[in-house]
């Protein structure tokens, strides 16, 4: 249990620092926000054209530049996430909830496949110009799959940890807020097609939720450890005395 709290803790601290590290690394040129999810969610060759747009042609390649790298990026974001769930989700297996757990991780596979699948299209989409609607489809086919699993795998394991009367308050609130990402990110991807703009904010709000969940997790289990090994010291000096 403590072996996989450990693991778990460096899993969430080396995924929060990768996400800070594709963030310095993509600059885009121009104003246009949520570029990346645009290139995602959008399913027609304008919505590809409008999330590389730029003033002028060298700033429409550099902001395909980075979207290329971005999504090269992204190969190590999805392992990342990935055994940082699947590594939660085995804490709550561990603490009774088995089910909702398995179920979790699989849903969390799912996504991370999904998410393998979208980068190939993206990459193969950015090669050609222009843009078309049928690339486009292919991308936006695979990214609701992504975020339906990933969300759907999110909301279980919020389960999981929610119904669980043996953990403490604190886990239980942040499976209360890892559930609510999952309801949030689902209503979002409902929208996908009718309003792409309300599908990215809402998707972007379960997505700082999750962080937020995750945040909370890892200082959960600091705080856990930090305990262990407080005990562990004691324990010697009673055995001595």
């Amino acid at each position: 249990m403590r072996v996989m709290e450990r693991i778990a803790a460096v899993l969430i601290v080396s995924l929060s620092v990768w996400v800070l590290v594709m963030w310095a690394g993509t600059r885009f040129e121009g104003e246009e926000p949520n570029r990346i999810m645009r290139v995602e969610l959008g399913s027609d060759a304008a919505s590809l054209n409008r999330a590389v747009r730029a003033a002028d042609e060298n700033g429409i390649a550099h902001n395909i530049e980075m979207v290329v790298r971005n999504t090269d990026l992204d190969f190590v974001l999805i392992v990342l996430y990935w055994l940082t769930f699947l590594s939660l989700a085995a804490l709550a297996w561990r603490l009774g909830q088995r089910f909702l757990a398995g179920c979790s991780a699989l849903f969390i596979t799912a996504a991370a496949v999904s998410d393998l699948f979208e980068n190939g299209a993206i990459l193969t989409a950015m090669g050609v110009k222009p843009f078309s609607d049928a690339t486009a489809v292919v991308i936006s086919e695979f990214s609701l799959w992504k975020w339906t699993c990933f969300f759907l795998g999110t909301l279980l394991l919020g389960l999981a940890i929610m119904v669980n009367h043996r953990v403490s308050t604190m886990r239980r609130v942040s499976g209360a807020i890892f559930l609510a990402s999952g309801l949030i990110g689902i209503l979002g991807i409902l929208r996908s097609r009718v309003s792409l703009d309300f599908a990215i904010e809402t998707i972007d709000v379960g997505l700082l939720l999750v962080s937020a969940a995750l945040l909370l997790s890892l200082w959960k289990i600091l705080i856990s450890l930090r305990a262990l090994n407080q005990l562990r010291r004691v324990e010697p000096s009673h055995v001595q005395g």
